[in-house]
């Protein structure tokens, strides 16, 4: 009797132990339930980091590729290609693309210049943003340069849609009207003159991975 008495303390101990271990095992196996989806929405995450990356990195790529072949278009005709500060992400683009005075129709000797406009968005960045600002000289009342810097804008936008190919969505016309004037000449006197003040110029923008 006094050895089934020593043996019960024991078994007490073994049976405290066995329960400490079985509760042990519940909340182990509750706490892996409550980290499953926390673990599949860090792995879902984690999927995401990725995939902007290699998004942002093919972004750059294609902006790269688009700098470098306006880059081109600018040795072989002439004007400028710079970051476009007052936009943000993108660039302004001045390639020689004129009008005649009082027109806003398309010249015939800059349709390859638009043309090959036209060719680097589509070949390096068709989903680019793009901007038509048409100016005029001071020839005429403001208000009426400001009207006809917004046809030659919208001539040039028609082009490029109609003729050269891009996404009418992805291209809108701005009227500059006489607020950008590279000199004081009109074209009054002389229909040449001032003809650096009728002119259309360019934005691309770039809303980073994803834009349409």
């Amino acid at each position: 009797m006094g050895e089934i008495r020593g043996w019960v303390p024991g078994v007490v101990v073994l049976l405290a132990f066995a329960s400490a271990g079985c509760m042990q095992l519940v909340r182990q196996w509750e706490l892996d339930g409550i980290m499953e989806p926390v673990h599949g929405q860090l792995a879902d995450h984690e999927t995401r980091i990725s995939a902007n990356a290699a998004a942002m990195e093919d972004l750059q790529n294609d902006i790269q590729t688009l700098r470098s072949r306006l880059d081109q278009l600018q040795r072989e005709f002439g004007g400028h290609v710079s970051d476009d500060d007052m936009h943000g992400a993108g660039l302004a683009v001045s390639l020689p693309v004129h009008f005649d005075f009082n027109s806003s129709d398309v010249r015939a000797v800059d349709r390859p210049i638009l043309d090959a406009f036209a060719a680097a968005i589509t070949g390096s960045f068709p989903q680019a943003r793009i901007t038509v600002e048409g100016s005029a000289d001071q020839a005429g009342s403001a208000a009426y340069n400001m009207r006809l810097s917004q046809a030659r804008a919208e001539s040039v936008r028609n082009y490029l849609v109609e003729n050269a190919g891009l996404d009418a969505d992805n291209i809108a016309a701005a009227a500059m009207g006489e607020t950008r004037l590279v000199n004081e000449e009109t074209g009054v006197q002389n229909p040449q003159s001032g003809i650096e003040n009728r002119r259309a110029t360019f934005i691309i923008e770039w809303a980073g991975p994803g834009s349409n």
